[in-house]
C-alpha cells in the first residue's frame, strides 16, 4: 500500500512539473520608458501643475484667479420681434492677457516666462453669468451695455493647480529652468496634459 501511495505522488508531482514547465512565461511589465535628458536651448512639451509666480491675474467676466485668459463679447444681429429669426454675428470683442507662472513637473520647477502664448483650448460660455462685469466688458470696447442681452460671453482661463502642457524653447540656468517663446515662429504654447510628461523635440 505504501509503494503504491509512494508511485501515485510521483506520479502526480511529475504532471505537475510537466505543466508548469509548459505554461507561458507570466507577462511582464513593459519597462518604463527613460525620461529625456533636458539641456540648455531645447525645443520641449512638459506638462505640469500651475503655480503662481506672482500676482494673479483676474478673469473679466468670471472673477477667477489665473495666469492666463482671454475673453470674448460675441454680438449677434437680431430682428426686433422676430423670435424664429436666425441670429447673425456681427462683431466679436475680445481681451487677453498672460502673466509669467511656475509649473510644477516631473522634470522639475520651470519657470514659463512669458506674456503672451498661443492656445490649444477652446473658450466656454461663462456660466453663471455676471452683469455687470458683462456690462464692464462692453463699456470697455466702447459698446453700449445693453448688447449684453443677445450678446454670448466667453472666456479661457489656465487657474492655479490646472494641469497643463506647456511647448516652448527650454534654458537651464544657475538660477533654474525657463520655458520661453522660440523666435516669432515659434511662440509658446499651451495647451491639453499630454500622456507622455516630457517631449523633446527634434530641431
Amino acid at each position: 500500500m505504501t509503494i503504491v501511495w509512494l508511485a501515485a505522488t510521483i506520479v502526480v508531482g511529475l504532471g505537475i512539473a510537466y505543466l508548469l514547465a509548459r505554461r507561458p512565461d507570466r507577462a511582464l511589465p513593459a519597462p518604463r520608458a527613460s525620461q529625456p535628458v533636458l539641456a540648455h536651448r531645447q525645443l520641449v512639451t512638459v506638462t505640469g501643475t500651475v503655480q503662481l509666480r506672482g500676482e494673479p491675474l483676474i478673469t473679466p467676466l468670471s472673477a477667477r484667479r489665473c495666469v492666463l485668459f482671454e475673453a470674448y463679447a460675441n454680438l449677434y444681429d437680431t430682428k426686433p420681434g422676430d423670435a424664429e429669426a436666425p441670429r447673425v454675428l456681427v462683431a466679436q470683442l475680445a481681451r487677453r492677457a498672460m502673466v509669467p507662472f511656475v509649473l510644477e513637473s516631473a522634470a522639475g520647477t520651470i519657470v514659463v516666462d512669458g506674456v503672451e502664448a498661443d492656445l490649444e483650448l477652446l473658450p466656454t460660455p461663462v456660466l453663471p453669468r455676471r452683469p455687470e462685469r458683462e456690462a464692464a466688458f462692453l463699456r470697455d470696447h466702447d459698446r453700449a451695455p445693453e448688447l449684453a442681452e443677445t450678446a454670448q460671453f466667453e472666456e479661457i482661463s489656465i487657474d492655479p493647480d490646472s494641469l497643463v502642457s506647456v511647448r516652448g524653447l527650454l534654458l537651464v540656468e544657475d538660477g533654474g529652468m525657463r520655458l520661453v517663446a522660440h523666435g516669432e515662429q515659434l511662440p509658446l504654447l499651451i495647451g491639453t496634459p499630454r500622456r507622455v510628461p516630457m517631449i523633446v523635440h527634434d530641431g
